[in-house]
């Protein structure tokens, strides 16, 4: 079977070669029509111009008496091909043309009056002139009917030139119109394949093709149908699965980091005691290279858990949905410490937003707030809509972050030693696994000065238009 877009191709082809042929066939006839008229017009032009001169000529004769005035209306006429001449009454040649002077020899002259008399290749129109009732003498205006080449033959080049290369002309503008309206009927369904072929690298197989057609991209648009049918069906779980392992392994590598560390800093603490026996010493410094093999094993973890990133997958849910989850993980252990808590959210609930990763920002924000909040203390949450972004805050009534600590907090393994103390079991991680969540999501988080309780507030913000 004949591949359709060849059909279309060669289907545009002819109707260019069509068009083209129709519009030749038209320029050839306007031109011929313009050629018609123009040598008409010309031929004409003569016998017009000396029944205008004519007319103004008797219409002054006493005027025209005057050799000067007559001289200056010979060279005019002359300009355009016309002789003026004069004779007397009864024939005689006065002035003009010697060769036109035998025009009234063998005739009566008053038969010629205002009439065009042809001799010698020449109309000759007799025109008596007529003072206070009297013949004076008489004009003649001698010219020829034929074309004016010098104005005709510029036109018929410029015509007959436009009607021999006008079938090229017309073949390419059609051509290049038809195979533009062809580029253009498969510009959209092309860019919709690459779209979903890069929806498909980054793993969103939430797309729609919309192309239906019998050719050949028709059919090739049905197969990405297809194909991500049958994705959805084998990779999405893979994804899932790995984006879970993703999780377990960041949480277990940040978690175990922390009391890993409090063991290597108690065993300093034996190292600077004097009167250790040998077996202690010895005991010290098993606990020390077994701690440093844990700490290798746990930034392999890490690493592990960056290759595979467990928020590369197209997980969304909304909004509301999701502050639920995370209210629902912490409010026992704000009840634990006995901790008012209030959010404000300002938004639309609906709103979706990519799942695993603000919720591993808020529980970290969360943990944080809850860890530094004393006893009886406060924690407010707020959300709102921000121009293109959603704009979270957590502030708690703790003892807060020194100002000139905010910009390190988010640095790998920062502790504060007076606010963030590493007594609480902090081993600086969490802060910045959140700020490395919100750069993914192009956003942005800092530590400002709160707005309701005298603790630390930190905010951020991320795009969802």
């Amino acid at each position: 079977m004949e591949q359709s877009i060849i059909k279309d191709i060669r289907r545009l082809y002819i109707k260019s070669i069509i068009w083209t042929i129709i519009m030749s066939v038209f320029t050839i006839i306007i031109s011929i029509l313009v050629i018609f008229a123009t040598i008409e017009r010309t031929a004409n032009n003569s016998e017009k111009l000396v029944h205008k001169q004519s007319k103004s000529m008797t219409d002054h004769p006493s005027e025209y008496m005057n050799s000067s005035k007559f001289n200056e209306m010979k060279r005019n006429l002359k300009k355009n091909d016309i002789i003026l001449n004069k004779f007397s009454p009864n024939g005689e040649f006065i002035d003009g043309s010697e060769n036109f002077s035998g025009l009234f020899q063998g005739v009566n002259v008053v038969d010629m009056f205002n009439s065009a008399h042809f001799y010698k290749d020449y109309y000759h129109l007799v025109q008596p002139i007529v003072i206070e009732n009297q013949i004076k003498g008489l004009w003649v205006y001698s010219y020829q009917i034929k074309s004016r080449h010098s104005v005709s033959r510029y036109i018929m080049f410029g015509l007959i030139s436009i009607t021999l290369i006008s079938p090229i002309i017309y073949f390419i503008i059609f051509s290049r119109s038809f195979i533009n309206k062809l580029y253009y009927s498969v510009k959209a369904p092309l860019e919709e394949l690459l779209n979903a072929s890069i929806m498909i690298k980054n793993k969103n197989l939430e797309f729609n093709l919309s192309y239906n057609s019998n050719n050949e991209i028709g059919e090739l648009t049905q197969s990405f149908r297809q194909m991500q049918g049958e994705l959805k069906k084998s990779l999405y779980k893979n994804w899932q699965h790995d984006s879970e392992w993703a999780v377990m392994m960041s949480s277990l590598s940040h978690d175990l980091k922390t009391p890993a560390t409090l063991i290597a800093l108690s065993t300093e603490m034996l190292n600077n005691v004097d009167d250790l026996t040998p077996n202690q010493q010895l005991q010290i410094d098993i606990i020390n290279r077994n701690v440093l093999k844990v700490n290798n094993i746990l930034e392999s973890m890490g690493q592990a858990s960056n290759i595979k990133d467990p928020t590369l997958i197209y997980d969304v849910t909304s909004i509301d949905e999701l502050i639920k989850d995370v209210e629902n993980d912490f409010i026992h252990l704000m009840e634990k410490k006995n901790i008012q808590y209030e959010h404000n959210l300002k938004i639309d609930n609906h709103v979706e937003i990519p799942y695993l990763k603000v919720n591993r920002i808020l529980e970290n924000l969360f943990a944080n707030a809850i860890q530094y909040t004393p006893e009886n203390g406060k924690i407010r949450f707020f959300v709102k809509e921000k121009g293109n972004y959603i704009h979270f805050a957590i502030e708690d009534s703790g003892v807060g972050i020194e100002k000139e600590h905010r910009d390190l907090v988010f640095s790998k393994h920062f502790r504060e030693d007076r606010s963030r103390s590493n007594s609480l079991g902090n081993a600086g991680l969490g802060l910045f696994i959140t700020k490395k969540l919100v750069d993914e999501l192009y956003g942005n988080i800092e530590v400002v000065d709160p707005l309701v309780l005298s603790g630390a507030r930190i905010e951020f913000n991320i795009p969802y238009k």
